[in-house]
């Protein structure tokens, strides 16, 4: 992991790095997830309305505190996590710059997000436009958590959502990143949600978007942790629909506890999944005793719907 670069974050007379880097859209959450994991929260993804598959990589780091071999690491950490997708990232640009805002130079990059048919994802500090006003608004501010809504697996989770809407039903979300889908089912009529992340900087920010959208603690119940939290916490009659939207590799690590939280009647969805990696799932899942209802896919990514062999 890289040395962790914030002793600065709030001097206002640095002089800073600027790294661009354009991507495709797929690689939105991981990049998310790969900064945080190196400790980077400076840093805005940005995108042109117009081009709904590229989006630009800004990171902004102190000048006097990165060495050009630290500089180097760090290109080649975002170009093997593309790798991993078997995507090649164009050429980076490095950029010196004096002070700017970060924040508002993100803020400013995000606009409204319609999806499917009643939903409408919305930065927090915007009004409503007048041609979605009939839509279910979800305000976010994600922060440096996962979960704005455009990556496609987050997407087809939303989509699933809006498609059956979760009314009256007890959510469990696992990795639940800015609490997106949390705050979509409760918006969809869910009863109420429980929302569980090992990183302490999503949990603060569902916190902040919960409020944002008015919901009590009653309704979205959040814990630091995994799954065991919400076997801890949730109501005698169990979970009715569980969301999980993480990488394959956790979800097969999860996968013999989902039984322990589901209601008889239970649905969960996964999402995250790579399409080449649907049949080993789909095998691994069947070994537990589940069935597959229904497999979407966007882009790369696929989303499954389980439910349990009766």
């Amino acid at each position: 992991m890289l040395e962790k670069k914030n002793n600065a974050l709030n001097s206002s007379s640095l002089h800073w790095l600027r790294l661009e880097q354009l991507f495709q859209v797929e690689l939105e959450e991981s990049f998310y997830w790969l900064l945080n994991k190196l400790e980077i929260y400076r840093f805005s993804i940005e995108h042109d309305p117009s081009e709904n598959t590229i989006r630009t990589l800004f990171v902004w780091l102190p000048l006097n505190e990165w060495s050009i071999q630290e500089q180097k690491t760090l290109v080649e950490s975002l170009i093997s996590l593309a790798n991993t997708f078997e995507i090649k990232l164009p050429p980076c640009q490095w950029i010196e710059v004096k002070d700017e805002d970060w924040s508002l130079s993100w803020k400013k990059s995000w606009e409204p997000d319609p999806v499917g048919k009643s939903i409408l994802i919305l930065p927090a500090w915007m009004g409503v436009p007048e041609e979605f006003s009939k839509r279910k608004i979800i305000r976010l501010d994600p922060g440096s958590a996962f979960g704005t809504g455009s990556h496609p697996s987050t997407r087809l989770c939303l989509e699933a959502l809006d498609d059956m809407p979760p009314s009256g039903q007890t959510i469990a979300d696992i990795g639940c990143g800015s609490g997106i889908l949390s705050l979509t089912a409760l918006k969809l009529g869910a009863m109420s949600t429980f929302s569980v992340d090992i990183d302490s900087l999503a949990i603060s920010a569902i916190k902040i978007n919960s409020a944002l959208n008015d919901f009590s603690e009653d309704l979205l119940n959040v814990f630091h942790g995994s799954i065991e939290e919400i076997e801890a916490n949730m109501p005698k009659k169990k979970i009715d629909l569980v969301l999980c939207n993480i990488l394959a590799p956790v979800i097969r690590s999860l996968g013999p506890d989902l039984e322990k939280i589901i209601a008889p009647e239970g649905k969960v969805i996964l999402s995250g999944l790579l399409v080449e990696q649907l049949e080993e799932m789909q095998e691994f899942f069947s070994s537990l005793s589940w069935k597959v209802l229904e497999i979407k896919t966007k882009d790369q990514w696929a989303l499954m719907v389980l439910a349990l062999i009766q």
